[in-house]
């Protein structure tokens, strides 16, 4: 048995479930159980997957995340549609031939849209609408470039072949509806609305989980096509990577909503992951990925989750809304900075080490100069994490204070996200010694 026939056996027996206690319980009990089946190599029992260690070790991570993500839900649907998450994630992070990644992904896609189509609000039912037409623009971009790599008589049922003409065009048709829904720009204007819309725990597993979970697939599958004609993919990964790190970065800093920042950011963390596509040469690339991944999924998972729990509306939560926190509530202010010096790239932080490795692999791909605007990028990204600091820290409280304090369970998943980070961000010798 696998990590993900269990989840989705537990997926499906959710359904009947009424007691909310009762599901989150077992829903924990099955994250567990799928994480011990994965850190003991028992892979998917079907042909073309595979389990390596770097894929067991993410995916271990995931479930933690996962966990952390039900122990802060409210609704017994939500929950189920974790554990689903959870399931489309595991098949697409093992699977090995191109036709298993795009079903895999669609799958992940398919319960995204279910996920976010439980709305409360007219807000959150626009950002849902427009996620679900940015994936349909996206799938019919995936479709069309299987149909022009299929046309060279290439097989889907295998990993990726050397290809010609049509080939070539198919895989980046491929890559760029895959791109659309990683939110590299140009194809990211979707994103920043939606996450910003869209519930705060539904944009914490989206922009979080699924993200990471879809830009590690990604370079699983598509790195032997990017090595094999390097001097045509590279350039064009470059000018992707830099224009969707800066954008990303520089419309942060003109945003008054929490959201809408944290969706901008999300942006510019889409465009240092696509800076392992670039050095796809190096032997540190698919390890520098990795390392961002987990630190990612962490950090956003938390900083989305815990906005939602600070507001009801949390698209509505600005900048102004945060004043006097750390003097109101010094555990959730503690926590929020540290997660925000995360992304920054703060030493002794997951996402320093994550970043630190990005720059040093694209370094040995001989691209110091991509290396340097990544470094640029990130002292720019310091200006608008530290204005929200000082906000949190350094103005005082309206007299219309109307944030609220974080329940037992909102706060034992902090905990534990904000465990990872700082875990991550001291013993960084458990992911460079496994094979992704």
């Amino acid at each position: 048995m696998s990590a993900f026939t269990i989840l989705f056996a537990f997926g499906l027996l959710s359904f009947a479930m009424r007691s909310s206690l009762l599901l989150k319980l077992l829903s924990l009990l099955v994250l567990v159980a799928a994480g011990y089946l994965t850190l003991n190599s028992y892979a998917l029992p079907l042909n073309g997957f595979s389990l390596t260690s770097g894929v067991a070790l993410f995916e271990v991570v995931l479930f933690i995340v996962l966990g952390a993500a039900i122990l802060n839900e409210d609704e017994n649907i939500n929950v189920t549609q974790t554990i689903f998450i959870g399931t489309a994630s595991v098949a697409l992070l093992e699977s090995n031939t191109l036709l298993n990644f795009i079903i895999s992904f669609e799958a992940l896609s398919v319960i995204s849209f279910v996920l976010v189509a439980n709305v409360k609000n007219a807000t959150q039912a626009s950002g849902a609408v427009k996620m679900f037409i940015a994936g349909s623009i996206a799938t019919a971009f995936i479709v069309l470039g299987a149909a022009f790599y299929l046309f060279e008589n290439h097989p889907l049922n295998s990993g990726l072949q050397n290809v010609e003409t049509f080939g070539t065009l198919g895989l980046w048709l491929m890559l760029m509806g895959l791109f659309y829904k990683l939110t590299i720009v140009p194809m990211h204007s979707w994103a920043a609305d939606s996450y910003a819309e869209i519930k705060a725990s539904h944009a914490a597993l989206l922009s979080g989980a699924a993200k990471t979970v879809a830009a590690l697939a990604v370079f699983k599958t598509f790195s032997p096509f990017l090595l094999q004609n390097l001097e045509f993919n590279a350039p064009i990964l470059v000018a992707l990577a830099i224009v969707t790190m800066t954008l990303g970065n520089f419309l942060a800093l003109f945003q008054k909503k929490v959201a809408k920042i944290l969706a901008y950011s999300s942006i510019a963390h889409a465009g240092y992951m696509l800076l392992a596509f670039v050095a796809v040469k190096s032997a540190y690339a698919s390890t520098s990925l990795l390392y961002i991944a987990i630190a990612y999924v962490f950090m956003q998972s938390a900083l989305f989750t815990l906005i939602g729990n600070l507001k009801e509306n949390a698209s509505e939560l600005s900048l102004e809304d945060l004043k006097g926190l750390g003097e109101k509530d010094k555990i959730t202010a503690l926590i929020f900075t540290v997660q925000l010096f995360s992304l920054a790239g703060v030493p002794l932080l997951a996402g320093f080490i994550s970043k630190a490795v990005l720059v040093y692999a694209v370094v040995d791909a001989d691209l110091p100069i991509v290396a340097l605007v990544t470094l640029l990028n990130s002292a720019l990204s310091v200006a608008y994490y530290a204005w929200i600091v000082k906000h949190v820290y350094f103005d005082e409280a309206s007299l219309d204070y109307e944030l609220k304090s974080l329940r037992f369970a909102p706060l034992m998943a902090q905990f534990i996200l904000l465990g990872g980070t700082i875990y991550f961000g001291i013993f960084a010798f458990g992911v460079f010694k496994v094979a992704f």
